[in-house]
């Protein structure tokens, strides 16, 4: 059996002509196979006239763990890429940035399991502060498909560009309501036919890219998030005699602030939650505030704002 037999089953086309419904093929993103980065700017809509045209930055990290006020970035993947603003589509990928840095410490090895880093690989090199603020300049929207883990280990390693705009395609794409039973990146990119080599920053940044450029009402959801302030709830006071309640409308228990907190889509959406409950269930020893917190592109998913 040859290499090509190994990861594509040959034998089996006669199979797969007579009963097709029982296969599935999927297809490397084309953006992603070798050698494509050399031929960007790519075109994948063609912009209309007068429409408002505006950049996004797909980012990715690798990091020695998952804490980022003591692990450190490896990998840095970025890919700009142009959308119109007015249809809320992506219109070209023009060109990418990856570079390894070396944390100064052994690389952990689940680590090295997990994304095929290795020392050896990192050694010596390090992130060109000016190239990537460079890259950064027009301050474009930046999208990372886990924003609230990306985000804080970005800035704690470029802390000049700590107020840039971000939005999460995990948390801010109901995908379920898009008929994809998962977020995942690599499964959603399955679903649609397509597979990649995934946990290298600038190869997730293009499966992101492409992910979000086949599913355009997923890409329209998450631009007019990020363009929609948020809000976090956080209940103060004595709330004992409506734990359940609150549970059962999604709130979570902050034990050691004594709280209950949870995060609204729409600042409109959470002054009507407040009103039912303040308006239901504030009545005698069941007294306390709701403090609400609002939310943009530009400070959700800090590392102290958790989202």
């Amino acid at each position: 059996m040859n290499n090509k037999d190994e990861v594509f089953p040959l034998a089996m086309l006669d199979n797969i002509k007579a009963h097709p419904e029982n296969y599935r093929l999927l297809e490397r993103i084309p953006l992603t196979i070798e050698g494509v980065d050399t031929h960007f700017p790519i075109q994948l809509n063609k912009p209309l006239p007068g429409e408002k045209i505006y950049s996004v930055v797909f980012l990715d990290t690798e990091t020695t763990g998952i804490d980022a006020t003591k692990d450190h970035v490896i990998e840095l993947g970025l890919v700009k890429a142009t959308f119109s603003l007015d249809r809320k589509l992506i219109l070209s990928v023009d060109k990418y940035y990856d570079e390894f840095e070396d944390p100064k410490e052994p690389i952990p090895e689940e680590i090295v399991n997990l994304t095929g880093i290795t020392d050896d690989m990192v050694k010596d090199h390090s992130f060109d502060e000016d190239m990537v603020a460079q890259f950064l300049v027009g301050r474009p929207l930046i999208v990372a498909h886990n924003a609230g883990f990306d985000r804080p280990f970005f800035e704690k390693r470029f802390k000049s560009l700590a107020n840039l705009s971000w939005a999460c395609s995990l948390k801010e794409v109901p995908w379920t309501q898009l008929g994809f039973p998962g977020s995942k990146l690599e499964y959603l990119s399955n679903c649609i036919g397509y597979f990649y080599d995934a946990h290298r920053a600038y190869v997730d940044c293009l499966a992101l890219l492409w992910v979000l450029y086949k599913t355009p009402e997923a890409f329209e959801m998450l631009v007019k998030s990020a363009l929609t302030p948020s809000c976090k709830m956080v209940l103060h006071g004595n709330t004992f005699a409506i734990k359940d309640i609150l549970k059962e409308k999604q709130f979570r228990f902050d034990g050691s602030n004594k709280t209950w907190g949870r995060f609204v889509k729409t600042v409109e959406e959470a002054q009507n939650l407040k009103k039912v409950l303040t308006d239901t269930y504030k009545s005698g020893d069941v007294n306390f505030e709701v403090e609400l917190i609002e939310f943009n592109a530009k400070t959700r998913y800090k590392l102290n704002a958790k989202k």
